[in-house]
Order: C-alpha cells, then sequence, then structure tokens
C-alpha cells in the first residue's frame, strides 16, 4: 500500500481548522472540497461552530463519530504541533499540513518542523507538508479537490507535482481555458516527511496518470529518486523544470572536474539518466505535457512541415534544426505529387509552403500526400488565418478523418484568432494540442522524440551491465595520491598509462630514456604543486642526457620557490606519446549525488572550452556513449585535420571502468585523467597526466 492512498484517496477527511469566516483558510479550503462534488464523509472540525456550509461541525477530533482516513490540518503554525500530536494518539496516520510558518522562515520556524519530523517518526505517520496547498485528484472514482483553489481545472491524465503549491495551483488555472486536463496534483511543501519520490511511487501505478509533470526546487534523495524515475520512465513520461539553474554558491575545487562540475550540470546527467525530460520554461513543461497527453510518440525524428505562410515555416525549420529533429526529405514521388496540384509559386520541398492562396481543399490532399511518404515520421501543421475564402474551422474539419486514421504525430500551429471561425470545439473532439507558435509545437514534438529515444535506451541498456571487479585495497593515503600508486590503480581497471618513471635522480632518469630510445615529457611530480604546465614545469621533446640534465637543472630551480624548503624536487619522466585528440576523464565525490563521472575534450583549456558531459558512477557502456554523443565536438571525435578517429566503443568501455574504480573507490574524492590521448596504434586512449585526492576523513 502506497503512503499517498489515503492522501489522495480518502474515504473520508477531517479538517482541523474548518472556518466559516469568509476568505479564511478554512473557509476556503472547506468550499473547495465540495466544489468537486467529494463523495466521502467531510468532518469540519471547530470548537467555535455547530455547522459550517451545512455540514456538522464538530469541537475536538475526540468527538467525530469514527477515525477519518484523512486529516488536514489548517491552524496558525504555533498550534499544529499540539494539533498534530492529537490526531497521532487518536489513531490518524494521514495527514495534510497546509499552515505555513515552518523552516521556510527560519528561527522558530526551524524548530517547529523539527518537532513535526520527531512526531512523525514517533507514530509512524504520513504527512504530507507544512506550507503546503494541498492535493487533487480528479479520477471518477474519487473526486477529491483537497487544496483551496478557488478554480476546478480541468479533469485529464496529467499528474503535477510542485514544490511551489501556489505555483501549481496558478498553473491548473490556467490551463482551465485550455486542451490540458490534470489528473492529480501534489503540493510537496517543505517535504518534513513525504517527498516527490513517495508522490512518484503512487503515479507509478496511478491508472488514471498517463504524463507525469514536476517543479523541483530541490532533490533530497537522488538515489531513490533515479531507482523510481528510471522505472517510470519506461513506459510514462516525466517533464521537469528544475529551479536554480544558476551556478553562484558551489565550492571551488582544485581538480578540473570539481571546478566544472556545477550542480546544474550534475543534474543534467542525472536527469537524463533517470529519463526525466528536463525543460527551461513554465511554457515548455505544459506544452510538452499537451503533446503528451493526446498524441502518440513518433517513430522517428523525421519532420516535415505544412504552411500557408513562408515565415512560420521558417521558423519552425530552425527549431528543428536545434532541437534535436531533423527535417524529412521528401520522397521524389511526393515531391512530384505536390507539385500537380500546388501553384507554381508554392515550394513543394520542406517546408511545404501552399501560400496564402491555399483553401481547406488545399491543406486537405497536402497532408494526404505527407502522410503517405515512408520518410516523414510527424508533421508541424501550420494555420495563419487567409485571406481567401476559408477559415481555420474549414481547414481542421477537413482534416478529421485523415487525422483520425494517420499513423503519424500531427501537432497543429493556429497563428490567428480563437474566434467563432477558428474550430476550437473541432480540434478539442480530435484530442489535438493546438499551438499559437510553431517554435512551441516543434519544442513539444522534440521532447516526445526524445522521450521516444529515452524508452530505447533503457531497453537497450538493460542487456549492458558493468559488472564489479573484486574491490581493492583501500588507498590509505591523505591528499595526492602517489603517482605511481595510481597509475597501478588504473592498470587494475584496465585503464592504460603511458610509461614512466619518477624519480629525484638524473642518471636514472637517463637510462629511462635510452631504453624507450624516445622523446620523453619531464615533469615536476612534488604533489605540493598542481598545475605544473602553468608553472612552467613540464619540458618536451627530450631526447639524450644532456637535455636532460639541463631540464632537470632548469626545473629544480623553478621548483625551489614553490615547494616547502626542506622538500626536494620529485620528477616524473614519461614517454612522449605522438600527437592526437586529447580527452578527459574526471571524477567528483558531491555531497548530495555521491560519485559522479566526468566525459569530455581535455588539456590545458577544459575550463575555458567546457565541452564536458556528467553522470552518476558508474555507467554502462551504452550511457558512456550517450555521453560522448553529447559533447559538442565532434568534429573532433570524428577525426580532424589527420587525427585519426575516436572508436566510441572502446572509449565508451574506458569510461565505464573509469566511472566503477570511482564507484568502488569511496575514498576518493576528486580524480582527473588529462589528457588522455587517443592513440593512433592499438586506437585506445593512453592516460598522460592523472591525479588524484583521498578525502581527510
Amino acid at each position: 500500500m502506497n503512503r499517498l492512498n489515503n492522501i489522495l484517496n480518502p474515504a473520508s477527511v477531517a479538517l482541523i481548522g474548518a472556518s466559516r469566516k469568509e476568505g479564511s483558510l478554512g473557509k476556503m479550503f472547506l468550499e473547495a472540497i465540495l466544489r468537486m462534488d467529494y463523495k466521502g464523509d467531510i468532518f469540519p472540525v471547530n470548537p467555535k461552530a455547530d455547522e459550517i456550509n451545512g455540514l456538522k461541525c464538530y469541537p475536538n477530533i475526540h468527538a467525530l463519530p469514527f477515525k477519518p482516513s484523512l486529516s488536514v490540518i489548517l491552524l496558525p503554525s504555533q498550534l499544529v504541533i499540539e494539533s498534530l500530536k492529537e490526531l497521532a494518539e487518536f489513531g490518524v496516520k494521514d495527514i495534510i499540513v497546509v499552515s505555513a510558518g515552518f523552516k521556510e522562515v527560519g528561527g522558530e520556524g526551524i524548530k517547529r518542523e523539527e518537532a513535526i519530523k520527531n512526531l512523525v517518526k514517533q507514530y509512524n505517520l504520513n504527512l504530507l507538508g507544512p506550507n503546503c496547498m494541498g492535493v487533487l485528484n480528479t479520477s471518477p472514482n474519487v473526486l477529491f479537490n483537497g487544496n483551496f483553489s478557488p478554480v476546478l481545472p480541468n479533469p485529464g491524465h496529467v499528474a503535477f507535482i510542485s514544490q511551489s503549491g501556489a505555483l501549481g495551483v496558478g498553473i491548473m488555472e490556467l490551463m482551465k481555458e485550455s486542451d490540458l486536463g490534470f489528473s492529480v496534483f501534489v503540493s510537496a511543501g517543505n517535504k518534513a516527511d513525504i517527498s516527490e519520490n513517495d508522490v512518484l511511487e503512487y503515479l507509478a501505478q496511478d491508472v488514471n496518470t498517463t504524463v507525469i509533470t514536476m517543479y523541483l526546487e530541490s532533490i533530497d534523495d537522488p538515489k531513490t529518486f533515479r531507482k523510481i524515475a528510471s522505472k517510470i520512465a519506461s513506459h510514462k513520461p516525466i517533464i521537469a523544470l528544475k529551479a536554480g539553474r544558476t551556478a553562484g554558491g558551489h565550492n571551488a575545487a582544485s581538480s578540473h572536474t570539481g571546478a566544472l562540475a556545477n550542480p546544474e550540470f550534475i543534474m543534467d546527467g542525472f536527469f537524463k539518466q533517470c529519463g526525466v525530460l528536463r525543460v527551461d520554461t513554465l511554457q515548455e513543461l505544459i506544452n510538452a505535457a499537451r503533446a503528451f497527453s493526446s498524441q502518440h510518440l513518433p517513430a522517428g525524428g523525421n519532420t516535415a512541415i505544412i504552411t500557408n505562410a513562408g515565415g512560420p515555416g521558417i521558423i519552425a525549420s530552425d527549431y528543428i534544426e536545434k532541437s534535436g529533429l531533423s527535417l524529412a526529405k521528401l520522397h521524389k514521388n511526393t515531391v512530384k505529387k505536390l507539385r500537380e496540384i500546388l501553384p507554381a509559386e508554392a515550394a513543394v520541398t520542406n517546408p511545404v509552403d501552399m501560400i496564402a492562396s491555399a483553401t481547406e481543399e488545399t491543406y486537405s490532399r497536402v497532408a494526404e500526400i505527407i502522410a503517405q511518404d515512408d520518410g516523414v515520421d510527424s508533421v508541424i501543421l501550420i494555420m495563419v488565418k487567409p485571406p481567401v475564402q476559408t477559415t481555420p474551422r474549414k481547414i481542421i474539419g477537413a482534416l478529421q478523418e485523415l487525422i483520425h486514421n494517420c499513423s503519424k504525430t500531427i501537432l497543429p500551429v493556429l497563428m490567428a484568432a480563437r474566434d467563432e471561425d477558428a474550430g476550437m470545439e473541432i480540434f478539442k473532439s480530435m484530442n489535438l494540442p493546438l499551438y499559437s507558435y510553431p517554435e512551441e509545437a516543434v519544442q513539444a514534438l522534440s521532447a516526445m522524440w526524445k522521450y521516444h529515444q529515452y524508452q530505447q535506451r533503457f531497453r537497450k541498456s538493460e542487456a549492458v551491465v558493468v559488472k564489479p571487479k573484486m574491490k581493492d585495497e583501500r588507498l590509505d593515503y591523505k591528499g595526492q595520491v602517489p603517482f605511481k600508486d595510481l597509475n597501478n590503480l588504473l592498470k587494475q581497471y584496465d585503464i592504460a598509462s603511458a610509461p614512466f618513471i619518477v624519480s629525484g635522480k638524473t642518471e636514472e632518469i637517463i637510462r629511462f630514456q635510452k631504453k624507450l630510445s624516445s622523446d620523453i615529457v619531464l615533469k615536476i611530480a612534488n604533489e605540493q604543486i598542481i598545475h605544473k604546465t602553468e608553472a612552467g614545469l613540464v619540458i618536451l621533446g627530450l631526447n639524450d642526457a644532456r637535455k636532460i640534465k639541463d631540464a632537470i637543472a632548469k626545473m629544480s630551480e623553478d621548483a625551489a620557490l614553490l615547494l616547502p624548503k626542506d622538500i626536494s624536487p620529485l620528477f616524473l619522466a614519461q614517454k612522449q606519446i605522438k600527437k592526437g585528440i586529447e580527452l578527459v576523464l574526471g571524477g567528483k565525490r558531491d555531497p548530495l549525488f555521491g560519485a559522479i563521472v566526468m566525459v569530455g575534450i581535455g588539456g590545458i583549456f577544459i575550463e575555458v572550452i567546457k565541452d564536458v558531459s556528467f553522470r552518476l558512477a558508474p555507467v554502462n557502456a551504452y550511457e558512456a556513449k550517450e555521453m560522448l554523443a553529447e559533447l559538442q565536438s565532434q568534429v573532433l571525435l570524428n577525426g580532424f585535420r589527420g587525427n585519426l578517429a575516436v572508436d566510441r566503443d572502446s572509449f565508451a568501455y574506458t569510461i565505464q571502468q573509469f566511472s566503477l574504480l570511482l564507484a568502488e573507490h569511496e575514498e576518493i574524492s576528486e580524480i582527473d585523467l588529462n589528457p588522455l590521448i587517443w592513440i593512433e596504434e592499438g586506437n585506445f586512449a593512453m592516460a598522460v597526466d592523472m591525479r588524484a585526492t583521498v578525502k581527510v576523513e
């Protein structure tokens, strides 16, 4: 039994703090329940009233004829704790605390919220809030409007979880005149007990919900969220707007990964792993929900545009190109058929611009031809009110049968007034989401295509398992891990590195170079010096004893200015690897998300270019290839100016092994392999510089 069963489907409800006073919270909440024709028992509780709105009123919880399945507290914050304890001792387990004045106000409010948490644990309660707007369930078997919104939203199949109650209620009111209907609304409030994870678990099984939308300000338990959301996303889309994208406030770190691991970059990767569609605006959230709730998913990303105006068609084309979709290439037979029925001035490629003279018959014939093209997966249907004797009503009326029988995803755009000629009731009867601007429809279609790809990924990814290895001994260091020991650890995870020697003796480094018979790179190896290149403590192209001696002498002199007086310089000599694309692998242990892994284009400009992708560790090879596909520098990965293209399967394996290392060695707080150079001989990535930090307990 889910923790929200009685909260979202109560057989009876007691309102602690129900009121006769107009405009009061207690009055508004009661009237909201009555407005939806709730069939369960309602028990107003107020010691100063005999009846409210025709319902018998009870002086206290003990006077009720039986224990209610749900109680809602609507009292001032200073009275909540006493009331909550009274309900718990009466045996009520399911409670909504609407009252504000808790941790959101600081000071005494924080103490009051801690007292709530203590009572939840003591009595094993299921508590929503405090500081929330309540809930809504439009299921025909429930019809419970447990919030104080003055307007009843349209019933439908879209659930909305909101950490801002007022925002959620506002959205439902704004959508009252639209084609979007809601199944469940939950205002999470301060999440003293029940969180978005509990709500997701309920919605996973709710047959009346086909689409889940979320407004989030924080995720308190990412591990549980990922487990639940990943299961849901395989059969129901989850669309989330996460507030607080700005980078301010995250701690500076010594590694590149730490410096780049902005919480919002991590959140982007986290949502992708969960299969959650992240949007940037409320408008995107609503537009995507409307499409998901009324149209089937596109089979592919190839999109055709049908329009009677050139400008909107061009705008739609631009958005398609940058939204992960593609403009469908129309078959030559399709083009031929279009040319036969359209004026010479019309454009018969994609977008198909029928020009302003298009009538409802033109729309119908063109749409029929496009629908028969196997290279088209979806259609953006744009209507600008034409100057000829036709109307949007006539156009959509002529398209009804075709759209009803069409297997392709169709999203209409009406750039005209919603008047008697718009045919709004026809769009509604056809269950078509109607957009005002072409970019809105493209964004919604892009979300649908992305979700389709998520579903495919979950199916493929299930067959790709990250196999743990026998866990090694914990790295017994404080601070920087010595290069030699870190190199040995990488080898155990099948990650290659350049041949090297660490020494403070010139003779040993010279012998190392002679044995290699190739150029070497000399670097300072002292752990106290982090950024070697910036300090001028990396010298390339050393291939004889004299050059090595001179380099060591100069580096010793420069390093002395940066090292403590009692520390002698230590040198790392490595085989110099032929030039290749420079990559980076990084890891960081985030206090909320745990082990995160970063992959990107490496080298000395990594923090300038910032072409990186993040995921929670461990990742499997399929997820690793997705990370590579997100990088902007695809031209480099595919081979550029003589460099060998990166073998994505090979590098994905390296990413997987690196993420497993990070996941299994919890003592590592930060780790960077930068750069890894892609080696032509053997086609693999070789680490040429590395560093790791063990957290100090």
